[in-house]
């Protein structure tokens, strides 16, 4: 049994995902969210404590502030140790600039902490990298090394800004416009891209990565597996969800971890792309007025989209 709880990190990432085995549980967790998750991420590894069990991994997707400020206060005054191995692609941080959504003395904190606190660094984590422990298998299937690289020697030089700046959409799903304009930032096509595969069901986990990328990961490594669940990259952003993305995930449930509503462009292209879309949110951003009576009719009541709050409750498979 497979047991998923996506934490509510607000607009970050922090998933924990728990395999039953009869002689030893593994506990993987994946991101650890904003600093303000920094509690939550704590009496999310007292739980672990308290089951008599350790995490085994713990994946930094990358190096965004909010996917690695949650558990920095927590390694700092713990020093019981109880996280067996640590996965960050954080090589060549001195050359990250403030204009990311990161900062290098984060970055270079985290890792300090890490090896004050004698825990395992594995860095960089690359495609082609298998981890086996008990009946649980990951497979990394991204980035390549050339992603990789790239963020650690050119982003200094990027002009990219922190978000995409752009008036928010409250319109009719069927009427929205759609251009898709890929995401260009280096850091999230640098995002580890991996499966883990257990009892037979695999899991596909993209941080923030870019739609090119999964792709491309997936045809190399991935061509014909079937998904129980996919975790959207970047939150959901309509920057990394393309319509040849969309059609190449082979699954029926995705996550959305985010407290922002998606841009229903998003929606409009699962919709056309898809006969059905199960949506599993750790947030009910869409209660507040944000499906219109259109959408309600052609999406909501005709099970086009199917939107399933799961909170932090575990979702078991």
């Amino acid at each position: 049994m497979i047991e998923i709880k996506v934490l509510q990190a607000y607009r970050g990432d922090c998933i924990w995902v728990r395999c039953l085995e009869e002689s030893e549980n593994i506990n993987i967790i994946i991101d650890s969210g904003t600093a303000t998750f920094k509690n939550k991420f704590k009496n999310l590894v007292e739980e672990i404590e308290n089951n008599k069990e350790r995490i085994n991994l713990l994946v930094f997707s990358h190096i965004d502030n909010d996917h690695i400020k949650g558990c920095i206060k927590y390694v700092k005054e713990k020093s019981k140790k109880i996280i067996d191995n640590v996965w960050i692609n954080g090589s060549g941080s001195n050359v990250y600039s403030d204009i990311q959504e990161h900062s290098i003395n984060n970055v270079q904190q985290l890792i300090t902490l890490l090896g004050e606190k004698d825990i395992p660094v594995e860095t960089p984590v690359l495609e082609k990298k298998e981890w086996i422990l008990g009946g649980v298998k990951i497979k990394v299937i991204g980035p390549t090394e050339a992603e990789m690289l790239k963020v650690a020697t050119q982003i200094e030089n990027s002009s990219q800004i922190k978000e995409h700046a752009k008036e928010k959409y409250t319109g009719n799903i069927a009427d929205v416009k759609d251009k898709y304009n890929p995401d260009p930032s280096d850091t999230n096509k640098a995002s580890i891209i991996m499966v883990i595969e257990f009892e037979n069901k695999k899991l596909l986990f993209t941080g923030d990565s870019a739609a090119e990328s999964i792709v491309k990961a997936l045809d190399k490594y991935c061509p014909e597996d079937e998904f129980e669940i996919v975790k959207l990259p970047h939150h959901g952003s309509e920057y990394n969800i393309s319509r040849e993305l969309i059609r190449r995930l082979n699954t029926k449930q995705f996550i959305v971890s985010t407290n922002k509503a998606l841009e229903k462009v998003v929606l409009l292209r699962f919709s056309e792309e898809r006969q059905t879309t199960e949506l599993l949110c750790n947030y009910q951003w869409w209660k507040s007025e944000y499906f219109t009576e259109d959408d309600k009719k052609r999406y909501i009541e005709t099970d086009k989209l199917i939107m399933r709050y799961v909170g932090e409750e575990k979702i078991v498979l």
